[in-house]
């Protein structure tokens, strides 16, 4: 009897011991069990299933995805990102703020026909935290990532990623492309309800009149990818700075001299600048330079029949001899008006009077006189009174008329110096993507661009003959490269040498062809 009683005890012990063991490892059961259902799921369904409309499934991939990340709130998107129809899973892994080294990172899991396995990673930079990220259309037959991560104290910063070869493949260039927003309060969405992912970038308006991040006047610019590694504006809410106040009656008294009586409209518009908005005034300059250039041909042409008259059959530069003239002194309305000069060509001074108040600037090339608009003056009479997106428009405009780049058809300044105005114009479509200013702002960017890169017809940067790159220019784009490593010209420029070593430094169809995809 007694030995009975000491086996059932020993039996009771041992089932004891067995529940308890069973009870502390019940933990590797569950993912194991986890990972086996969402396998049956997957597998039990059809490859047309729509996996994003299963609750079951989706519930499943939320449990997965607390258990990755060690949390409650998970932060991840499921999605298609490759050609099946099974999604991947994206998962933002906040960085640890007690680990230096830990940057954060974007990790991407795929279904492997068994279980989701990682398939790639990518740094979040030390990002502070993520606050949206979506899978989804980001064009007509691309699925890709987008997400938008919390950086400082209040801004956001978007990413957009495409899944290749299972990599992640950054699809959006910050160097073309500004993706800051001032703070958290943009967006990822499809706003036309065309199926396709657009982004929005929460930003100051380069127009608002207080510069503050808090009092500053914001605009949202939404884009859509373009396919490469940059968007296109579709959408832009901002302030209509057409309704700032304005002295109607000004405003239309300074058009109707513009088109009836042009020679009293500058003065009258610099007069009454004050009494109208930027926008106002913007307007009325705009209309006052296009009738500028629609005259220079033909005031061109009277002013280059003049010299002709005046000459009398000398040289080109005999009235220069004659004065003691230059370009400058041609130019300057308190040298044209003193008594002696031009004396004896009484017509020529006044023509070049009327037409530099007018806001013209004499110019030369190959032997011929001719007007430019003077667009270095109108920003100094008007700058305090347009919009800062047509004074910086003037600005590059004027460097043209200040100092031309290329005078009878050889670059007349430094590659250096070309290289400041090709970053000039970039910043410009950095902060204005939305100007109406941009097709001729890309057609400057373009000549300088060439010019750059392959010299004038007098002096190229390369030898006629073999189409050799000179060595001298290689070493000048090296040091540009260097001086301006975060720019987009600097990435430009490496593609370009990168292309020219794998060449011997010889340039070909292919070299300039894919520099121009670069440029366009």
């Amino acid at each position: 009897m007694w030995k009975k009683s000491i086996k059932f005890i020993i039996s009771i012990l041992c089932l004891t011991i067995f529940t308890i063991a069973c009870s502390k490892n019940e933990s590797f059961p569950t993912t194991l069990n986890l990972e086996q259902s969402i396998k049956e799921i997957i597998i039990s369904k059809g490859s047309n299933y729509d996996f994003l409309k299963d609750a079951s499934y989706i519930e499943h991939m939320y449990k997965f995805s607390s258990e990755l990340t060690e949390s409650k709130s998970p932060i991840y998107a499921l999605g298609n990102l490759s050609e099946d129809n099974i999604p991947e899973l994206a998962i933002f892994n906040k960085r640890d703020p007690n680990n230096v080294n830990d940057e954060g990172s974007l990790e991407i899991y795929k279904f492997n026909g068994e279980k989701y396995v990682s398939i790639d990673k990518v740094s979040m930079n030390y990002d502070n935290d993520n606050y949206q990220i979506v899978i989804g259309k980001i064009s007509e037959n691309q699925n890709g990532l987008l997400l938008n991560n919390q950086v400082g104290a209040h801004s956001g910063l978007t990413y957009g990623f495409v899944l290749e070869d299972e990599k992640l493949k950054n699809i959006l260039n910050d160097k073309k492309l500004s993706l800051i927003s001032i703070y958290t309060n943009n967006q990822i969405k499809d706003i036309d309800n065309d199926g396709i992912l657009e982004f929005s970038i929460y930003t100051v308006d380069p127009e608002t009149e207080d510069s503050s991040s808090v009092d500053s006047d914001k605009m949202t610019l939404w884009y859509k990818w373009d396919g490469s590694d940059s968007a296109d504006l579709v959408k832009i809410e901002r302030k209509d700075y057409s309704k700032d106040d304005s002295n109607i009656e000004v405003f239309n008294e300074a058009k109707t001299l513009i088109e009836n009586d042009f020679s009293e409209s500058l003065k009258y518009m610099d007069e009454h600048k004050s009494q109208l908005s930027k926008f106002h005034n913007t307007e009325l300059l705009i209309n006052y330079i296009e009738h500028l250039e629609e005259m220079s041909y033909d005031a061109g042409i009277e002013i280059e029949n003049l010299f002709i008259k005046y000459q009398n059959n000398e040289n080109f530069d005999y009235l220069f001899k004659k004065y003691g003239l230059s370009m400058e002194k041609l130019n300057s309305l308190e040298y044209l008006n003193r008594e002696k000069v031009l004396k004896d060509e009484e017509e020529l001074k006044k023509h070049l009077v009327e037409h530099i108040n007018l806001g013209y600037k004499l110019v030369t090339s190959e032997g011929i006189y001719y007007y430019q608009v003077d667009n270095q003056k109108l920003v100094t009479i008007f700058e305090e009174n347009i919009t800062n997106e047509y004074s910086d428009y003037l600005k590059i405009l004027a460097l043209e008329t200040n100092e031309p780049f290329m005078n009878d058809g050889s670059l007349v300044i430094t590659m250096d110096k070309l290289a400041e105005r090709i970053l000039l114009v970039e910043s410009f479509k950095m902060i204005y993507p939305y100007s109406n200013f941009l097709p001729k702002i890309n057609e400057i960017y373009n000549w300088y661009m060439q010019t750059y890169f392959f010299g004038d017809n007098h002096d190229p940067n390369f030898d006629i003959g073999t189409f050799v790159m000179k060595e001298k220019v290689i070493n000048e784009f090296e040091k540009t490269i260097e001086k301006y490593e975060y720019t987009n010209f600097a990435n430009i420029i490496q593609g370009f040498v990168n292309d020219l070593k794998a060449n011997n430094n010889i340039i070909n169809d292919e070299i300039r062809n894919k520099l121009n995809d670069r440029l366009n």
